[in-house]
């Protein structure tokens, strides 16, 4: 979605200035309608919509989040909706369903041609957010006796037809269809016509199996600089391929939502603009809630230690300071940690060596503040106790606050849990308590020392 496309806002300007839709027509490009639609009134969409050819459409309806596309083929002409469907690739026809309210899902699916589901169906067959409902069937496999000349010309003349969703590769299967082997295209073209094409294609650098995470299976494009990533069942059977382009949607789909998680949101799929205020603040006041009930017991901890913060008023004007430097250094470490464990830099294995490391830079980050906050505090209140303790505790405030921020994220994707659901007001939250409960204990030991 080009949500940077000055042209895209120069024609929702236009269009909301009720100029003629029919002379904006040539200017919109698919990729930006989804951004046009999201800031238009219903019925301006609608006209839009009916004006637009139908190439256009049929581009950008897999790409509309479903709030959009729920008010769009309520208005829609049946047979125009089947004629787009029919049109759709069978991977963007597969999201394109998968969006859809379950009851006009059924009416399209009724619609549909026999052969048009029948291509469609083995991707309805796995979740959505799987490497079998990512993937496209129509990618060119061939057997792998046959010879390399006979292969490139049904190549050619399939790619004529339009019978392939993807044609950066070719590959070869035995007669039990399992995956014996791959070649790219160009490749194929400058091998040698006499060859069997057992000859010229060589093992895949990676496989996955169906019921692979997306994200498991993104992670793997980008590990192995692929453009296509086969998936195969239990038996090594060849039943599709996902292509580069959808995992370029799912790293942007998977970065939304964990950076969503990471803000104490919960997951919503309409855009900021068609929001509704209510699905908002659903999302979003639960977090707040169970936040509100975790500070009351941080209101709690200094309330234990009144007696302390009598006796030295002066204790109080860096409880701030404390609250804030002890959660922003959790936050980073944790942000650290999920970051490491998202892109497959670090695994559950690699937790003595994030025990290790955090312990280490949370040290030399704490010696490096103390002296630091040692003579601000002293400027401040003149009184060399308060700015000992002060320095005392933000070192171990800032050591334990690292490594409860770096393990975290590794106990909860322990549980099968998604690390980012360890989000940055909850490690902070978590951090004010126990930043605090160090910060009196060694202000009320020292006292008593001195």
């Amino acid at each position: 979605m080009a949500v940077e496309s000055v042209e895209a806002e120069e024609i929702v300007e236009l269009i909301e200035e009720e100029r003629d839709l029919r002379q904006l027509i040539s200017q919109i490009k698919p990729h930006d309608l989804p951004y046009i639609l999201s800031r238009i009134r219903r019925e301006d969409a609608l006209r839009l919509i009916h004006l637009l050819p139908d190439e256009t459409v049929r581009k950008a309806l897999p790409k509309l989040p479903p709030e959009i596309l729920g008010r769009l083929l309520s208005g829609m002409d049946r047979e125009r909706v089947i004629r787009l469907a029919v049109d759709m690739p069978a991977d963007e026809l597969s999201d394109f369903l998968d969006k859809l309210p379950t009851a006009f899902k059924k009416r399209l699916l009724r619609w549909l041609p026999p052969w048009k589901i029948q291509e469609v169906k083995p991707l309805l067959a796995y979740p959505p957010d799987t490497a079998g409902g990512l993937m496209t069937n129509r990618i060119p496999v061939f057997y792998e006796g046959s010879r390399v000349g006979d292969v490139i010309r049904e190549f050619t003349v399939r790619l004529k037809f339009d019978e392939y969703d993807t044609s950066n590769y070719v590959y070869a299967v035995d007669k039990q269809e399992r995956l014996k082997g791959v070649i790219s295209s160009k490749e194929l073209l400058l091998s040698p016509r006499d060859k069997l094409l057992r000859e010229v294609v060589y093992p895949p650098p990676a496989t996955v199996r169906p019921e692979t995470d997306q994200e498991e299976a993104a992670r793997i494009v980008a590990s192995y600089d692929l453009l296509e990533l086969p998936v195969v069942n239990g038996q090594g059977r060849l039943l599709g391929a996902v292509t580069v382009d959808d995992v370029i949607d799912v790293i942007v789909n998977e970065s939304t939502e964990d950076l969503l998680k990471l803000g104490a949101t919960s997951k919503f799929t309409a855009p900021y603009v068609t929001a509704r205020v209510t699905e908002l603040v659903k999302k979003r006041v639960f977090w707040l809630i169970m936040l509100c009930l975790v500070e009351v017991f941080v209101a709690f901890i200094i309330s234990s230690f009144e007696r302390v913060l009598s006796t030295t008023i002066a204790l109080a004007f860096f409880i701030p300071l404390i609250s804030s430097t002890g959660g922003n250094s959790g936050v980073q470490s944790s942000t650290l940690v999920i970051r490491g464990l998202a892109t497959g830099e670090l695994t559950l294995r690699d937790f003595l060596r994030i025990i290790v490391k955090e312990s280490l830079v949370s040290t030399l980050i704490g010696l490096i503040l103390a002296p630091f906050l040692f003579f601000i505090s002293y400027v401040v209140t003149f009184q060399f106790t308060v700015s000992l303790i002060l320095s005392i505790a933000i070192v171990i405030i800032i050591f334990v606050v690292n490594l409860v921020g770096g393990i975290l994220p590794l106990f909860v994707a322990k549980l099968k849990i998604d690390p980012a659901t360890i989000s940055a007001p909850l490690v902070t939250t978590v951090a004010d308590a126990i930043g605090l409960s160090i910060y009196f204990v060694v202000a009320m030991l020292l006292l008593a020392w001195v």
